[in-house]
């Protein structure tokens, strides 16, 4: 694995792919019943049901008559799966015609007459209104940057997206697209594009686009990963989104992993008068493998880099990453020191993003509900990354983990390097109109007020 430079930590470019439309809509044609179904990609339980039924007790009503094939969910359908069609559901009162069959009518009976108002009553939507919407659910594609089992996923993300489900009563559903977009750096430029509707975005890549997501990159400036979050929101309400910040996108809020600490391949203790920025050989590991790869191949990878340094003779190697991520990596043996930075030496956030468009096909109501389970709340789910990471920490703890708290002539180093940092985030903030020494003393007084957050100390 090369070594990463300062500029490389800090500095990185979003990609913006090319505007192009996502095959994710599924066929319009009719279904008949009495047959199976094989589920194709775009589908919805919704969409089968009205492409097979021209009326009846909804799509709860198929999905019951599939639940041992589904779930209980009924959004969580996938691509292969295979459903009944019948032509009749146990909660209907009728027996249902099959989109492909037209109603049979006497040729001696006179056709109902339309109600007299029916040209001008248009068809309500959930985009039209908040009062009379239909059963049929806005579908979100949303990409997952880090593997399935991957602690943003599986702690913070699902979750999330599961909730805005239940708080929508199923209005609002996300599905994957047929395909994941691993590359980290696309992730802003799927959302923007309209190639998904939503994803999450690691902010460290944003530095050029948003370099005002910035702060919890820099030293001491960040904490646990929950502190972190909740107070990159509220430094975001309070100051940010009162720029066009963020109008390319709606920002659902934020998420954060635990603070990296500073990992020597020795016992060495870290010296002040250590070129940290020049010495540090893995600075942000996230979407680096580990996350999508396996620990196991990322584990076999590193072990052959660090050997191959140790027979060049190389000075020890040292590293910034969280407990978790330097022993799924690899990294860590019973050789090596953490020095551990109670505000860590970064932090590394996340963006929750959808794109505009897919966040005005979501009805007020659902909006309003939405944000009340996003911001502050979504923020305070990254408290899970942490209980993850201390437990890694703890069984390394028992397994002979050296540790030792970073000295006051560190930490003073830190802050040095930190400062620079501030000083050019705030000549950013100043040039959108931000009040950048009160903004800055904001977020430090939230990342104090939340510290007892701080996992270890």
């Amino acid at each position: 694995m090369p070594k990463t430079t300062k500029t490389a930590t800090f500095l990185a470019i979003v990609l913006t792919l090319p505007a192009t439309t996502a095959a994710l809509a599924s066929s319009t044609a009719p279904i008949a019943c009495g047959a199976a179904y094989t589920v194709a990609s775009g589908d919805t339980l919704s969409q089968i049901y009205s492409r097979a039924y021209s009326g009846g007790p909804g799509y709860r009503a198929l999905h019951d008559a599939n639940r041992s094939v589904i779930g209980g969910n009924p959004n969580a359908i996938f691509v292969g799966q295979v459903f009944d069609i019948p032509c009749q559901l146990s909660r209907a009162t009728a027996r249902l015609q099959p989109a492909t069959q037209a109603p049979v009518q006497t040729a001696d009976a006179a056709p109902a007459p339309a109600p007299a108002a029916a040209e001008a009553a248009p068809t309500a939507t959930v985009a039209d209104t908040d009062t009379a919407v239909t059963n049929e659910p806005v579908v979100l594609v949303f990409n997952k940057a880090s593997g399935g089992p991957f602690i943003i996923n599986t702690g913070i993300i699902d979750l999330y997206l599961a909730e805005i489900t239940e708080v929508t009563e199923g209005r609002v559903t996300f599905v994957d697209p047929p395909e994941m977009n691993r590359s980290a750096t696309a992730q802003l430029g799927l959302v923007t594009s309209g190639t998904v509707d939503g994803a999450y975005v690691f902010n460290g890549y944003l530095t050029e686009s948003h370099p005002l997501l910035q702060l919890p990159m820099l030293p001491m400036m960040g904490g646990s990963a929950g502190q972190t979050a909740v107070s990159l929101w509220n430094l975001h309400e309070t100051y940010l989104a009162e720029t066009d910040y963020f109008d390319d996108v709606h920002l659902l809020g934020f998420a954060a992993a635990p603070a990296a600490h500073i990992w020597r391949v020795s016992d060495m203790p870290v010296d002040a008068d250590d070129n940290l920025m020049e010495i540090n050989s893995y600075p942000v590991p996230y979407f680096a493998g580990l996350d999508t790869r396996g620990p196991s191949v990322v584990q076999m990878a590193n072990k052959a880099w660090l050997q191959s340094a140790e027979e060049a003779g190389q000075d020890p190697m040292t590293f910034f990453m969280a407990h978790g991520a330097a022993r799924a990596a690899g990294i860590w043996n019973d050789d090596m020191m953490v020095t551990e930075v109670d505000y860590g030496v970064y932090t590394p956030t996340f963006s929750i993003v959808l794109s505009n468009d897919a966040w005005d096909r979501i009805s007020d109501a659902d909006q309003e509900a939405i944000m009340e389970i996003s911001g502050e709340k979504l923020a305070h789910r990254s408290a899970s990354w942490d209980a993850f990471d201390a437990g890694f920490r703890n069984d390394m703890l028992e397994a002979g983990l050296k540790t030792e708290k970073a000295s006051g002539e560190l930490l003073a180093y830190l802050e040095n390097w930190s400062d620079t940092g501030t000083e050019m985030w705030k000549e950013q903030a100043e040039a959108l109109g931000i009040p950048a020494d009160e903004a800055v003393q904001f977020y430090r007084d939230e990342l104090d007020r939340l510290q007892d957050r701080l996992v270890f100390r």
